[in-house]
C-alpha cells in the first residue's frame, strides 16, 4: 500500500468519479481507474461499487477512507515537521552539576519563552557520562567541563570558569599538593567529572596519596568540606552563591590548573533546528570574548 495509491482512492471517492478525480489529480483516468485497481488486489476488498457507469464507495472503502485520511495526515505531518526551520519537538539536554547549580536557569528561561514548542528534558550528570550519552544518541545535546576533541562531536566553548579550592576555615594555605600533607581526604563526583580528575592530577605533583569521598551535589561536598572532611575543587560561581561560605576557606590554584572551559556538544551528524537554537541562546549568555 503506497501513499500515492491512497491519495487517488481519497480523491476519487471524494470527486465521485474516476473522470473528476482524474482532472483533479492532473492524471489520465486508465491511470486512477488502475491505481484503484490494484489498491483492491493488494486488500483483496472491493472499494467502490460501480452502478450505471457511476461509483459508490463500498463499506470496505468507507473503512479504508477514515484510515487514508488518517494515514495522509500523518504522512503530511511528518514532512513537515523535517522541512521546517521552526524548533520543535523534544530537545534532551544533559548539564553538569555546576551548570545546573550556576549557568543554565536564565537561558533555559529565555529558551522556554521563544520556543514553547520545544519539549525541555534537562538531566545531569558528570562530564563523562555525558558524553557517552550524547555519543549513544540518549542525549541530543550536553554542556559539558573540558570535554576532548573528538571527530564524532561538535564542541562550542560558552563559558570559562575559575576553579578553587575549598577547606574548612582551620585548614592551613594550599598554594601546593604539599600543603594537603601526605594522606589527603578529597571530596569529589565519580571518576568521571573532569574536576575531580584536574584535582587528582594536581595534587599527583606531590608526593601525597589521597583518599576520596564521593559525593553527588556541590551542596553536599560544600557541607562535607565545611565539617573539616577533607577538601574539594569546585568553580568559584559555586562558592559564591554557597549560602554557608563563611564556613569555607577558598584556595587559588596555579594558573595552568584554574582555567577551566565549559562548552556544548552534539552529534555532528543530528544537528536539528532546536539544537542549533539552543546553541545561540547559550551562547547570549556566555562570558567567553567573542572574536
Amino acid at each position: 500500500m503506497e501513499l500515492v495509491d491512497l491519495h487517488v482512492f481519497k480523491t476519487v471517492a471524494e470527486s465521485g468519479g474516476i473522470t473528476h478525480a482524474a482532472k483533479i489529480l492532473h492524471r489520465v483516468p486508465s491511470n486512477v481507474t488502475s491505481r484503484i485497481q490494484k489498491l483492491e488486489q493488494s486488500l483483496d476488498q472491493t472499494l467502490f461499487i460501480r452502478e450505471n457507469k457511476r461509483l459508490k464507495i463500498s463499506p470496505s472503502g468507507e473503512q479504508l477512507l477514515t484510515y487514508a485520511n488518517q494515514i495522509l495526515q500523518l504522512a503530511q505531518e511528518a514532512k513537515d515537521q523535517f522541512l521546517s526551520t521552526r524548533p520543535a519537538g523534544v530537545l534532551r539536554i544533559g548539564c553538569i552539576e555546576m551548570a545546573a547549580a550556576t549557568r543554565l536557569v536564565e537561558p533555559l528561561m529565555a529558551f522556554h519563552q521563544d520556543y514553547p514548542e520545544v519539549e525541555l528534558i534537562v538531566k545531569s550528570n558528570p562530564t563523562g557520562t555525558l558524553i557517552e550519552k550524547v555519543l549513544s544518541g540518549e542525549l541530543d545535546i550536553a554542556l559539558v567541563s573540558d570535554p576532548d576533541k573528538d571527530s564524532r562531536l561538535s564542541i562550542q566553548a560558552v563559558f570559562e570558569e575559575e576553579l578553587v579550592l575549598v577547606s574548612d576555615t582551620e585548614h592551613r594555605e594550599i598554594s601546593h599538593p604539599s600543603d594537603l600533607g601526605t594522606e589527603p581526604t578529597l571530596l569529589g563526583f565519580t571518576p568521571q567529572c573532569m574536576y575531580r580528575r584536574r584535582l587528582t592530577e594536581w595534587i599527583k605533583q606531590g608526593q601525597a596519596v589521597a583518599k576520596v569521598i564521593e559525593v553527588n551535589s556541590y551542596h553536599a561536598m560544600l557541607s562535607c568540606v565545611t565539617a573539616g572532611m577533607g577538601v574539594g575543587i569546585v568553580p568559584r560561581g559555586v562558592v559564591d552563591i554557597y549560602p554557608y561560605m563563611a564556613g569555607l576557606k577558598v584556595h587559588t590554584l596555579p594558573p595552568e590548573w584554574r582555567r577551566s572551559t565549559t562548552g556544548l556538544i552534539w552529534r555532528k551528524d543530528s544537528l536539528r533546528p532546536s539544537m542549533e537554537a539552543f546553541t545561540q541562546t547559550m551562547m547570549g549568555f556566555g562570558n567567553l570574548l567573542k572574536s
